[in-house]
């Protein structure tokens, strides 16, 4: 079985923000694969499915990002799982926007949801696709950008990332290991 997990705040204000494109892809994740995601004693969302012969888990933990450890710890002991079986999706504030970048292991490159997992499960050696948002061109607080929304003008673009993104995360749990991958959305077509 696989977890994919994707990071996100809980509650209608912080829906369109930067800071839920993982929520963004796992739901579009679950909307392709035909997998129904419900909330479960508040703490998380969650639907059981299969993709192609992979039984999956799709999690959202609802403790807000940066209690996202707490949630799937739990998740990862009952379920017996090993790295190679967890998939985190998670914005990048260090990825430009358009760019959705996968690899396998690695540290949290700042981002506290990641800190919070990596804290949680006691190690780093997880599949995770990065969903490029950019830094702020004059802004000094991080926090506000990645709790803004996206101007009209970025959301083709972020729809191409979150398209590109639950692709990828088709391929990673139809092929188990993959070499590290950069999708620059400009070379992809926008999704009619």
């Amino acid at each position: 079985m696989w977890l994919i997990a994707g990071l996100g705040n809980p509650s209608p204000e912080y829906e369109k923000t930067r800071h839920n494109l993982g929520f963004k892809v796992l739901d579009l994740i679950a909307q392709r694969w035909g997998i129904n995601i419900v909330t479960r004693r508040g703490v998380m969302a969650k639907g059981r499915g299969r993709y192609r012969n992979e039984q999956v888990l799709l999690v959202k933990p609802l403790t807000f990002m940066n209690r996202s450890g707490a949630v799937l710890a739990p998740v990862v002991e009952a379920e017996n799982l090993s790295g190679q079986r967890i998939l985190v999706l998670v914005d990048d504030m260090d990825l430009p926007l358009g760019t959705v970048r996968y690899r396998r292991k690695g540290g949290s490159a700042g981002h506290r949801g990641m800190d919070s997992i990596i804290s949680s499960l006691g190690f780093d050696d997880f599949h995770r696709i990065r969903i490029g948002i950019g830094r702020p061109e004059h802004q000094d607080d991080n926090v506000s950008y990645v709790l803004s929304g996206f101007s009209d003008k970025e959301l083709p673009v972020v729809n191409r990332m979150v398209n590109a993104a639950a692709d990828l995360a088709g391929r990673i749990i139809s092929e188990g290991e993959m070499e590290p991958v950069t999708i620059k959305t400009e070379d992809i077509e926008e999704e009619l």
